[in-house]
């Protein structure tokens, strides 16, 4: 059997209780810091089909650096990666990736994290300004020049694409 096969459908084993799930574990966390964290679940989600599925290599780097960073961000928010579940929409936009394959997955894929990012950074600028948690606060901070460093990276790499 071909290991990439076998990683892959481990993967996808291990996405499906988070593809599946799209409302909030904790119905106490705060709206705002709830928001940043279900699209970092949906950006953790669809990076690790990457990491699994792309066929190019940057969009593979950029993928393993953003499971990474959403964990971080997850922390900082006092939660863990993966806990909070995404929208529909992004349920929606998980299922057909998951059916994507070769360049079509890698030009899915990024389109998805560009939009995604986009509406992370208007998250992160509103949650920076007014959420209730400093140290929530501060990771909004700093996750919005983050965010936009991204969204330089993400069209960089969709320029490559074929």
């Amino acid at each position: 059997m071909d290991r990439r096969n076998v990683i892959f459908g481990m993967a996808a084993v291990s996405l499906l209780p988070m593809a599946t799930r799209v409302v909030a574990q904790d119905a106490g966390i705060e709206k705002g810091k709830l928001k940043a964290l279900m699209g970092g679940d949906f950006a953790t989600a669809t990076s690790e089909l990457a990491v699994a599925k792309a066929t190019n290599r940057a969009v593979k780097t950029f993928a393993e650096l953003e499971i990474a960073e959403q964990a971080a961000v997850a922390e900082a928010f006092g939660s863990k990666p993966g806990a909070n579940g995404f929208s529909e929409k992004h349920q929606t936009a998980v299922q057909k990736l998951q059916a994507a394959k070769g360049a079509e997955f890698d030009r899915m894929y990024i389109n998805g994290q560009i939009d995604g990012h986009e509406e992370l950074l208007t998250i992160h600028k509103s949650y920076a300004r007014n959420g209730d948690d400093p140290m929530a606060r501060g990771a909004s901070m700093v996750a919005v020049t983050g965010i936009q460093s991204h969204l330089v990276m993400l069209k960089t790499i969709k320029s490559t694409l074929s």
